[in-house]
């Protein structure tokens, strides 16, 4: 499996609620800060328009929002 990458602000409940689940599964991943505020030229870049965080990329796959990346989490290492 590749490198799983949070881009996440540390305030952000939602990120935390990703967080959890990923230290819940064990599963390590390399966080990226993002601004919590607008601009974010590099969030952009990645989605394409979307600006919320968490974002989750595994490899070239990109997930916006926690819901999704939280089912996605659960399918690679269900527990």
């Amino acid at each position: 499996m590749s490198e799983i990458i949070l881009h996440h602000y540390p305030e952000s409940p939602f990120a935390e609620k990703i967080r959890l689940i990923l230290g819940f599964k064990r599963l390590t991943y390399r966080s990226v800060l993002v601004p919590m505020m607008l601009p974010k030229p590099d969030v952009l870049a990645l989605t394409g328009g979307y600006r919320r965080a968490p974002i989750m990329q595994i490899g070239s796959d990109i997930y916006c929002d926690s819901a999704l990346i939280a089912d996605v989490l659960e399918r690679i290492h269900p527990e």
